[in-house]
């Protein structure tokens, strides 16, 4: 074993003379090396936040003959400037990674790593296309920071954005802040979320002033619902033809961004500019959920093998750094992903599965669980016929459908208490809840992919939600959610644009639940939930067509909604099986 030097607080100067602050680690002995570097907001000095989720262990970097570079991103912790999300860390990284390579011990390749706001840091730089920067390893993040990171089919990642601000971002700002009476006022707004973050996500309206003085960019967050110049300027998403990087994309069932994940590397894989970058991304999605990647989530525990040290992540980073500094192919696989229900890894070679074939499941009867139907309706594979009447219920934004698992970022985020397979028992009780059930499997049967929902519907309102989830029944009754998704009407035609709806005129409503892989189990039964809310993962539709953001309690109305699934209007669950 060689000896290891640690350098602390090494100055880094950005073009406009705010200095940032990193760590340097390198063999005492000499080089040059391929540097492996992070930038984060979370505390480089933090061994749990830039080394154990992360899950790339910097002195066996070093043992391998890296040099690894830790860095606070601007305004954060040790580093100079004033922290604004995503608008700094394009030009930001370029300067880190031209200071990294103009240094002795770098030998002018540059990696990059880490997870969730820390791949964010990765993808705008690599929009850029710096010299020297040849591989990047996002993990458990967003292809861009409108659709999932921020809003989800138009609704606002309401659980997520305000937790994130709450534990994350706010505290070290505070302390940043000059003594005051607006720094006293802003304490107090945190304390009260962080004593009660639920009653938080229940106050109305989102849009408050003591919120834009805790966190000014939330203010301005949801100042721009639909996906405008706002956000398009911080898209790396649309860069992928310049990025000429090897790629490493580590995702989760469960993840609040797994959509990120698989859109930046299937976006890499077709288009990054040379032909070595294009066969050089992998894919590696475990059973996990955000800041979880342990073998437990939700209800349901994976075995053994569904934890992440299973894997041993730091030597996956380590053979695929190498293999990209010493331009070969790393002895990875493409894609490598966690069959659930089989609870079993497998290797695949690329993604979505060229052998999955998307099959319809038809909503039948009647889906009110609580009704006189019983069980409430049913799903077939055959469609369904002329005389099949419509089924309605309630929505009330009063009274939301309460999250139930899911790829949630809610309390309890670090052990999955709230994501994940998450029993369904109370929201199938509801009466705004329509449930579609279908018969016992002969076989085990696997759904691998993309999981979309067309759904013929109609509101009572000029806007409303639409909510969908796949659920796995077990033959003794349990129900546990797969996947879910969401839509909000007014953007069912793009997030970049607001439509109305006429109040009572039927309209296809087809958007992603999100990807999975999940055997489900002869006995079991394949069901669908539909629903007008799912709070507070997302915010809450007031149903009338109004600003969202500062519509009030006074605001919200119920709506009556009608879901159809006739021969006309076949409503239908797609999901992409695998021939056994």
């Amino acid at each position: 074993m060689q000896s290891v030097r640690v350098e602390r607080g090494v100055a880094v100067p950005m073009r406009d003379g705010t200095v940032l602050r990193a760590d340097v680690w390198r063999p005492a002995e000499g080089g040059p090396w391929p540097a492996l570097l992070q930038r984060l907001p979370y505390d480089k000095s933090s061994s749990f936040m830039a080394q154990h989720i992360i899950g790339l262990e910097p002195l066996q970097a070093v043992e391998a003959g890296f040099a690894v570079v830790i860095q606070d991103t601007r305004g954060r912790y040790s580093s100079g400037g004033a922290f604004n999300p995503y608008l700094d860390e394009t030009e930001d990284g370029l300067d880190t990674i031209a200071w990294v390579r103009a240094q002795a011990f770098c030998d002018g390749r540059v990696g990059m790593y880490g997870a969730s706001y820390i791949g964010a840091t990765q993808l705008l730089a690599a929009r850029a296309a710096p010299e020297g920067l040849i591989a990047i390893a996002p993990q458990l993040t967003a292809a861009e920071y409108h659709d999932v990171w921020s809003y989800s089919g138009g609704a606002l990642q309401l659980g997520f954005l305000l937790l994130w601000i709450a534990e994350s971002l706010a505290p070290v700002d505070l302390l940043r802040r000059p003594a005051g009476a607006e720094r006293d006022r802003a304490q107090a707004t945190l304390l009260e979320i962080l004593r009660d973050p639920h009653a938080a996500y229940a106050r109305l309206p989102l849009d408050r002033d003591e919120l834009a003085e805790l966190a000014p960019y939330y203010r301005e967050w949801l100042s721009h619902p639909a996906r405008d110049v706002f956000w398009q300027l911080i898209d790396p998403s649309t860069a992928h033809r310049r990025m000429d990087v090897a790629g490493l994309h580590i995702g989760g069932w469960h993840d609040i961004f797994l959509p990120g994940t698989v859109r930046t590397y299937t976006g890499l894989r077709a288009q990054a500019p040379s032909a070595w970058a294009r066969q050089s991304q992998h894919l590696v999605v475990g059973p996990w959920a955000h800041g979880n990647l342990g073998d437990y989530q939700g209800d349901l525990w994976y075995g053994y093998g569904g934890a992440s040290a299973a894997l041993d992540l730091t030597a996956t980073h380590l053979e695929f750094f190498r293999a990209a500094a010493e331009g070969r192919p790393a002895e990875l696989p493409p894609v490598k992903i966690f069959v659930m229900g089989a609870d079993a890894w497998r290797e695949e070679s690329g993604w979505p599965l060229a052998r999955a074939q998307e099959t319809p499941f038809y909503l039948r009867g009647d889906g009110r669980a609580n009704s006189a139907a019983g069980d409430g309706g049913g799903l077939a594979r055959t469609p369904p016929g002329p005389d099949e009447p419509a089924d309605h219920f309630t929505a009330d934004p009063a009274d939301p459908v309460p999250t139930a698992g899911g790829a949630t970022f809610l309390p309890g985020v670090l052990y999955g208490r709230n994501s994940g397979p998450k029993d369904q028992a109370e929201v199938e009780r509801r009466q705004d809840v329509l449930v579609y059930t279908g018969d016992p499997l002969e076989s085990d049967l696997e759904v691998t992919g993309e999981v979309v929902i067309e759904l013929h519907a109609a509101s009572g309102a000029e806007d409303c939600d639409w909510t969908a989830r796949l659920v796995d029944v077990h033959p003794d009754g349990r129900a546990y959610g797969v996947v879910d998704g969401i839509l909000r009407a007014r953007y069912r035609h793009g997030t970049d644009r607001e439509v109305p709806l006429t109040p009572g005129e039927p309209a296809l409503f087809r958007f992603p639940l999100g990807s999975t892989s999940q055997v489900f189990r002869a006995g079991h039964r394949i069901r669908l939930q539909v629903a007008g809310s799912n709070f507070p993962r997302f915010d809450r539709n007031p149903q009338q067509w109004v600003p969202v953001a500062t519509a009030g309690q006074q605001d919200l109305r119920p709506a009556r909604q009608t879901v159809f699934h006739d021969a006309l209007r076949p409503s239908r669950l797609l999901l992409p099986i695998i021939p056994s």
